[in-house]
């Protein structure tokens, strides 16, 4: 799939060589949320935005490149016991168990805390239909991948109380895991609705479903925490 994306992407770039021109440049915010959860994953909500290129190639479609950047919140249950962390289960988490149990004047919270970084490179067909002079309607799929690295640090914070002077001391600190890194396939589909303001700006909101290709094994999709999602975007679009 990685070379028919490559060869789709250099048809795009090089359209204008057969007549076919750039339409719009857009730029976006976007908010997701995981549908199909996986691997234990409770939770997953992101913030992002990104760019569209959308290039004329005949009368009423388009296709465009969309490259974006959106930041996950992950929560999982047994979070630490998923995550395979080496430090954790080998020598870290003995560590905190002794201390505990030796010394009734000390206490611990321990948080884990997972985010992903999620960069979606993306080719889709659009189709462009006018209900009226200013608005547009442009339904759309396609394919591409994403490219994320999952992290997770944890938060300790400890107490050690002094009764005898009625002072408990206060500190916490992060410990960082291993990043889990992958691009897994995806296909979309959606519909991006547009009003023109001028003759050089649309603004434009769009929802899209994105549903991730299983390839158990490769492209990091063992450790991606869901397989369908569903984003809302709003931006502008330059027109040329």
């Amino acid at each position: 799939m990685k070379r028919i994306l490559v060869l789709c992407l250099l048809y795009a770039l090089g359209a204008g060589s057969v007549g076919a021109q750039i339409q719009s440049i857009s730029f976006y915010s976007n908010y997701a949320v995981a549908l199909d959860k996986r691997i234990a994953v409770t939770h997953g909500t992101a913030v992002g935005g990104g760019v569209e290129l959308r290039i004329g190639v005949l009368d009423n479609y388009s296709v465009s490149i969309v490259g974006g950047y959106d930041l996950f919140s992950l929560q999982q249950d047994s979070a630490l016991a998923q995550w395979n962390w080496r430090f954790w289960t080998e020598r870290y988490q003995g560590i905190v168990r002794d201390n505990l149990a030796s010394d009734s004047s000390l206490s611990a919270t321990l948080n884990p805390v997972q985010k992903m970084d999620l960069l979606p490179l993306l080719l889709t067909v659009n189709a462009e239909f006018t209900p009226s002079k200013d608005f547009t309607l442009r339904p759309f799929v396609g394919g591409g991948f994403l490219f994320y690295t999952r992290r997770m640090y944890l938060v300790e914070d400890w107490q050690k109380r002094f009764s005898a002077i009625g002072y408990t001391f206060e500190y916490s600190y992060r410990n960082f895991a291993q990043n889990k890194v992958g691009n897994p396939a995806v296909l979309i589909g959606g519909v991006t609705a547009g009003y023109q303001v001028n003759d050089f700006i649309t603004l434009d909101v769009a929802a899209r479903y994105l549903t991730v290709l299983p390839t158990t094994g490769k492209l990091g999709f063992d450790e991606f925490p869901f397989t369908s999602a569903l984003d809302f975007k709003v931006g502008v679009s330059l027109l040329y």
